[in-house]
């Protein structure tokens, strides 16, 4: 029997990609989901007997404690994101930091006040000190995080640090990964949206030349939706300690593999034209993977390929 089979599961940020994937997972290993969404937000999921969908707003601390009421185990993944355009224009620079540091707070202090038994937390590589090789997570805090990252990645620690106090002195139990760049179903397919969803949408138009952001040669670990799920929950499941684990597939990939992967998928060899006057992120961002590995015997299930392929598929078929 699964572990969470028949356990009262709060998910935060439903209608996100990772809330969906994890909404998706739960219902299947058994257990009583009730699922968060904010305003027009939607979740596209048939109704269940076990899924309970709530509208409540984690700004209000009040809401907060409200949905965690009889639950056992809280994934918080609501997030508020922008792409590499949106993270680098002054304007998003105080929502950024702010939208989510208070709702992560929030949920983390209900979920303490309400003595709710355990809680998992993605937290995410833009923490890591600007180094270009596959950094484990005892570096966190060797230095600071990337110039482009210093809100969201300061931001990060002082969640982190928060987490680890209240694992000390209170009752509820934390789960935490790090990732790095999560993609699949239910992305943001807008302006908004990370690299993956931008290069599916430009080659889903059948775009030629096509235009890639940047040199080409920036490196990042992609890592498909569903893994990140799986990888919180057997942190909640083996080591609610609060101790970060990186969770990500171990293996690099530069932006030009990543276009040449997809247009494959697409069945295109397109003419690639390199802007590298358009907004770029860290040139390299790696993770050691081994701690998760080597504790908890966990990697990913899925390469990039399949991940890309199964997230075009949905794609095609919800746009």
């Amino acid at each position: 029997m699964s572990f969470y089979s028949g356990k009262n599961v709060l998910i935060t940020g439903a209608a996100g990609i990772t809330g969906h994937a994890a909404v998706k997972r739960l219902l299947d290993e058994g257990a009583n989901v009730r699922a968060t969404v904010y305003k027009n937000r939607s979740l596209n999921i048939a109704d269940h007997p076990n899924l309970e969908i709530v509208q409540c707003d984690l700004m209000n601390h009040e809401d907060c404690m409200r949905i965690l009421k009889e639950i056992d185990v809280v994934f918080n993944f609501v997030a508020f994101i922008r792409g590499a355009k949106g993270q680098t224009e002054y304007k998003n620079a105080f929502d950024l930091v702010r939208n989510n540091l208070f709702t992560s707070m929030n949920m983390i202090d209900a979920a303490v006040k309400m003595k709710t038994p355990l809680f998992g937390f993605v937290g995410s590589s833009t923490m890591y000190p600007d180094v270009s090789h596959a950094v484990d997570e005892d570096e966190a805090f060797d230095s600071n995080p990337h110039k482009l990252y210093r809100g969201v990645g300061w931001m990060k620690r002082y969640i982190e640090k928060v987490i680890e106090y209240y694992q000390d002195i209170s009752d509820t139990k934390f789960g935490m990964i790090r990732t790095t760049a999560i993609y699949g179903p239910h992305d943001s397919f807008n302006e908004h949206g990370h690299v993956i969803p931008q290069l599916i949408m430009k080659a889903d138009s059948g775009m030629n030349p096509f235009e890639v952001w940047g040199d080409g040669s920036q490196m990042r670990d992609f890592i498909y939706v569903d893994d990140v799920v799986d990888a919180v929950m057997t942190v909640i499941e083996k080591a609610p300690t609060g101790r970060p684990y990186n969770a990500a597939t171990g293996k690099g990939t530069t932006i030009t593999e990543l276009v040449k992967t997809i247009t494959d998928i697409y069945g295109y060899e397109p003419e690639f034209n390199y802007d590298v006057t358009k907004p770029t992120m860290i040139p390299i961002r790696l993770v050691d993977v081994s701690r998760i590995k080597d504790e908890l015997g966990w990697e990913a299930k899925h390469d990039l390929k399949t991940g890309l392929e199964k997230t075009i598929e949905w794609y095609k078929n919800n746009k």
